[in-house]
């Protein structure tokens, strides 16, 4: 009875020492999965709050570019129109002094070499003369100078008529035949030549804009 008894106590010993075994084999997994686990949930959201810092600089940087190319697109334009606004009052200043032009000595002559361009220009045998009020005694007198000067340049015959029956407005209109000058027609008034002081300025103005606004404003960056 006392053998079995030590037998059974040992058997129970050893049970109870592999419990202890497993159970403890248990508890370290246990630790070891959970501290496992516990650092990698640590390094994700590390990783996820890194990621979403980066995310926001770069919508900051981004939105930074953006503002900046903003203001800059918005300096530009408001130099563009200040500039055209400057460049609009030269036009304006230079088209109000055409008015006075009628009233100098050098007159009759810059009406007799209108005439000769325009003659030049249409190249046509039979021409008319029109003008405004203003002028009519001044264009009388100059289309048979004007005549003779176009056959000497050019060794052509021409025939011009004054025409009091159409008169242009006395002061400048923009896109309108007007003001000082002179306005030749061919073929019955399919063919027009605006030779008028303010059209003259319009076309030299049109063609020489990047001349003056180089003189205004120096060269650009693309020009230099």
């Amino acid at each position: 009875m006392a053998q079995q008894k030590t037998q059974i106590d040992q058997m129970v010993n050893f049970i109870l020492q592999e419990a202890h075994e497993k159970a403890n084999e248990i508890r370290v997994k246990t630790e070891h999965d959970f501290n496992l686990e516990k650092q990698m949930m640590v390094h994700n959201a590390k990783q996820k709050i890194n990621s979403d810092y980066e995310q926001k600089e770069r919508d900051r940087e981004v939105e930074q570019r953006i503002s900046k190319s903003n203001q800059i697109t918005k300096s530009r334009v408001a130099k563009m129109e200040a500039r055209k606004v400057l460049v609009d009052d030269l036009m304006a200043s230079a088209m109000a002094k055409i008015n006075s032009i009628p009233n100098t000595p050098q007159y009759d002559n810059i009406v007799k070499d209108l005439l000769v361009q325009a003659f030049i220009k249409i190249e046509e045998a039979d021409l008319e003369v029109c003008c405004r009020a203003e002028d009519v005694a001044v264009v009388q007198g100059a289309i048979g100078k004007a005549v003779s000067a176009y056959q000497q340049k050019t060794n052509k015959q021409v025939k011009c008529n004054f025409n009091g029956t159409k008169v242009i407005p006395s002061q400048v209109v923009p896109g309108v035949p007007s003001g000082p000058g002179v306005v030749v027609i061919a073929q019955d008034g399919s063919i027009v030549c605006d030779n008028t002081l303010g059209a003259r300025l319009t076309l030299c103005y049109q063609e020489q804009t990047p001349e003056i606004r180089k003189r205004l404003f120096g060269l650009t960056k693309k020009q230099s």
